[in-house]
């Protein structure tokens, strides 16, 4: 009985890691007349209909305030001049997910990401290894701690 007991939590730890990997925010920056964001989660799903800020500089009153479209997307004009400036976005989810991070318009010097992943930053596979080897290890070390036959 202990050794179910033990397997269904290691089992319910290691579904856990999956949503946890899942719920990163990354985003991509695309610079034209309009500024488009995409936000989306390390999966690829969209970060769809989540609360948004947008902030001018070190300001702490938000210029713009909403929620992403169903592509995770928002929209900002800056004016004239206005992309060369400072901007500031956070964006959160009920449940507590989000980004906070600087809109650097100049590095995308007016042009659109080549691809959909090309702001993004690398997905970090090796740590995913490294947390599939750590589950199996801790598991069979909890196998044989509660199996292990006790002196007599």
């Amino acid at each position: 009985m202990r050794a179910a007991r033990a397997l269904a939590f290691a089992l319910a730890a290691w579904a856990g890691t999956a949503a946890a990997w899942a719920h990163a925010v990354r985003h991509e920056v695309a610079v034209g007349e309009a500024v488009v964001v995409v936000l989306h989660y390390t999966d690829g799903e969209p970060f769809a209909f989540e609360r948004y800020e947008l902030f001018r500089g070190q300001g702490s009153e938000p210029v713009q305030t909403g929620r992403t479209d169903q592509q995770g997307r928002l929209v900002l004009l800056p004016g004239a001049g206005g992309a060369a400036e400072g901007w500031r976005l956070r964006a959160y989810s009920a449940d507590g997910h989000g980004i906070e991070t600087a809109l650097d318009f100049a590095a995308h010097d007016g042009a659109a990401p080549t691809s959909a992943k090309a702001s993004a930053p690398a997905d970090p596979g090796w740590a995913r290894a490294a947390l599939g080897v750590c589950l199996i290890l801790g598991m069979g070390a909890l196998g044989q701690r509660l199996l292990r036959k006790k002196p007599a």
